[in-house]
């Protein structure tokens, strides 16, 4: 059962890339694509990570908020030669809180009456659906294209920052998805390569702060107008291929350009002179892994990822700077259907943040359940 192997490979990396780049979250992986028949899939994952540093002495507890990864995936076969997928997943996200008594999360001067106190935290929500089409030419090459339809919403509060808050309504954008791959089933050998384009969200966005010495009633000076913020660009380069009798060697490499993502609110720029969120280094991340099937119903795999620590200061509000990773995953076949289980272990790169924080031996833990039905 070829197909139930390549789902046992796929789990073993895990229902997610929790912490590759930060934000990473999905992979945008397309090889649904690449299913026999048309089919229907169903992923959740879930990571719980343990992220905590000190600053100045004072330790921040554990800043990284649990989450759930779903995903829903549809592949249509046209012909022998066109298929179709629709994808459903949450490729980028963020949530994180510090403590209220975290030096970040202290406002140097007590607000007035109505004014905002908090903690340094903050929020991001991205859900991407992917409309794709692949076509087959001779020789096992095809060609892959689509078009991505991405809505995104943030919040981040600096109570050190004059208790600023900054809160950007959802907004829905697209980008495109394009591609080749080659495929030799005989030896169940396959590459694909594909280009996730950047989406620029532009947000109705809220800035607020508290205000010194408030007229009354108003404790807040509040500031609409429209913020641009970029997803970044990515590449994917997966690989497989049959090394023995019931044995697949697979990997992939993803580059991500968060160079491009910059968060530069107005009000803030103008107070700290800073941007409130951008990245100094693009990123890429490195999966490989062998799966064996060992009966007609059930096969196993194990992965191995990493990202390089890159070396720069990162922002308080991602402390982290690489990672390695081990993920085991097994698929069960039953009639029509593949039930997969994963689970991955990611020890978590050390950082220095832009503030001074130390951030040191933080990990995560991640599980995946996913379902592939045929429909024939």
């Amino acid at each position: 059962m070829r197909k139930a192997l390549l789902q046992a490979c796929a789990l073993s990396v895990g229902a997610t890339g929790a912490y590759a780049g930060g934000l990473d979250r999905s992979g945008q992986g397309v090889n649904i694509l690449f299913e026999e028949g048309s089919v229907v899939q169903l992923r959740l994952g879930y990571v719980n990570p343990d992220v905590s540093g000190e600053q100045n002495g004072v330790p921040s507890g554990n800043v990284t908020n649990d989450f759930f990864t779903p995903g829903l995936a549809y592949k249509h076969s046209f012909s022998e030669r066109v298929d179709f997928a629709l994808i459903y997943d949450q490729p980028f996200g963020a949530d994180i809180e510090y403590p209220t008594d975290y030096p970040l999360s202290i406002n140097p001067v007590p607000p007035a009456i109505g004014g905002r106190t908090g903690v340094l935290a903050a929020t991001a929500d991205v859900d991407a659906i992917t409309a794709l089409l692949r076509y087959k030419f001779d020789g096992g090459f095809s060609a892959i294209g689509g078009i991505r339809a991405q809505r995104a919403s943030a919040n981040v509060t600096v109570p050190i920052v004059a208790g600023y808050e900054f809160d950007a309504d959802a907004e829905t954008d697209f980008g495109y998805v394009v591609g080749v791959a080659w495929e030799r089933p005989e030896i169940a050998a396959r590459v694909s390569l594909t280009y996730n384009s950047k989406i620029t969200h532009k947000f109705s966005s809220t800035e607020s702060f508290n205000v010194a010495n408030p007229p009354i009633p108003a404790a807040l000076a509040s500031f609409e107008d429209t913020t641009e913020v970029e997803t970044p660009q990515s590449v994917n380069l997966d690989f497989q291929t049959g090394v023995a009798p019931k044995t697949l060697l697979f990997g992939s490499i993803r580059w991500v350009d968060w160079p491009q993502t910059v968060l530069a609110p107005e009000q803030y720029v103008g107070i700290v002179g800073d941007n409130l969120v951008d990245y100094e280094d693009e990123t890429f991340t490195y999966t490989l892994g062998l799966g064996y099937q060992f009966s007609e119903e059930f096969s196993g795999a194990v992965s191995v990822g990493y990202e390089r620590d890159t070396g720069s200061i990162v922002s308080n509000l991602g402390p982290t700077n690489g990672f390695w990773s081990l993920g085991v995953g097994g698929t069960y076949s039953i009639e029509n259907a593949q039930i997969s289980g994963g689970v991955r272990y990611t020890d978590v790169g050390d950082a220095t943040t832009t503030t001074g924080g130390e951030f040191s031996g933080n990990s995560a833990w991640s599980v995946g359940f996913q379902i592939t039905y045929s429909l024939g």
